[in-house]
């Protein structure tokens, strides 16, 4: 590296969570600055340097610019998108803020801020459920993702009314383009050719998917239930890059990879990290009012519970 940035830069290496880095990427970051988007955020406030290269996808550099509007956030692909977030923007909220108004809005922290600019409270996979029973009133909208607002609308059946893009309504939502590829037919021929399998999914996945699933739970949760539990042979129905990093940690557990990459995290690469640590090339810009509006359900989230 022959001109480094002014200061030591933060690497936060997510992506959706950091099982999804490609492993040399991966490796630039000390076990500190591993986690998922808010997680890495949160703990980019805590840095004194000057500049934090975001080894993420877009939104993700995003929310870490909304959490230290002070600080320097680069991505090493601003093109990094995500189909959750490029397919659905702030217009999209206020068409259902429009159709039911009063009702609280959660986002999915899978959102660019001028989309949680719009919102009441951002949520995580993690912690969806805790952030929702937390809203007050008996409904709430979920945005944007689809898949995950049938899945939470089933887990909090009889607790909270979950509105959602499509739902008796005309308004857009998303879904993530790597785990709408998976279907039950798949999952269930796999575990008729591995007997005794256990297959875990993440909860962007198609409501079918998850119920042909013994576990659903976000990729840290989905992480931990490896740890703890030691499945002889396990499937985990998310992007495929995850099953190799946690097999690392889990030596002997067999891993079965129906393998669906992500397109946006693969454009994260060594070669374009270099080029901004010489160039301080892909900074984060964003106006004083968005990063003001959208910190608001950023916060909130936070303090109820990560």
């Amino acid at each position: 590296i022959r001109r480094p940035p002014r200061s030591t830069p933060l690497y936060s290496s997510a992506a959706s969570d950091v099982y999804k880095r490609q492993p040399l990427v991966f490796g630039l970051s000390e076990q500190s600055e591993q986690g998922d988007s808010l997680g890495l955020s949160m703990s980019a406030v805590q840095t004194d340097s000057e500049f934090i290269i975001f080894n993420g996808v877009r939104f993700m550099a995003e929310t870490a610019k909304i959490l230290n509007p002070s600080k320097r956030v680069l991505i090493a692909d601003k093109t990094a998108g995500c189909s959750l977030a490029d397919d659905f923007r702030a217009e999209d909220v206020r068409i259902l803020k429009e159709q039911y108004p009063g009702v609280p809005v959660m986002i999915y922290i899978n959102s660019y801020a001028d989309a949680k600019a719009e919102c009441d409270v951002c949520c995580t996979s993690a912690n969806a459920e805790q952030i929702a029973m937390s809203m007050p009133g008996e409904e709430l909208i979920f945005v944007p993702d689809l898949f995950f607002a049938q899945n939470l609308e089933k887990v909090l059946e009889g607790k909270k009314k979950i509105l959602y893009p499509g739902k008796n309504n005309s308004a857009k939502g998303a879904v993530c383009e790597v785990h709408e590829k998976f279907t039950a037919k798949e999952i269930n021929e796999i575990k008729e050719q591995n007997p005794g399998i256990v297959v875990i999914a993440h909860p962007e996945c198609p409501p079918d998917v998850i119920n042909a699933s013994d576990f659903a739970g976000s990729t840290t949760g989905m992480n931990e239930y490896v740890k703890k539990n030691q499945p002889k042979k396990v499937m985990m129905v998310t992007e495929c890059s995850m099953s190799d990093n946690i097999q690392v940690e889990n030596p002997n557990v067999e891993f079965i990879r129906p393998c669906n990459l992500c397109p946006h995290m693969k454009k994260i690469t060594l070669p374009k990290i270099l080029d901004c640590l010489e160039n301080e090339t892909g900074e984060i810009i964003m106006d004083k009012e968005t990063i003001e509006k959208a910190r608001i359900p950023v916060e909130r989230m936070a303090a109820i519970g990560r």
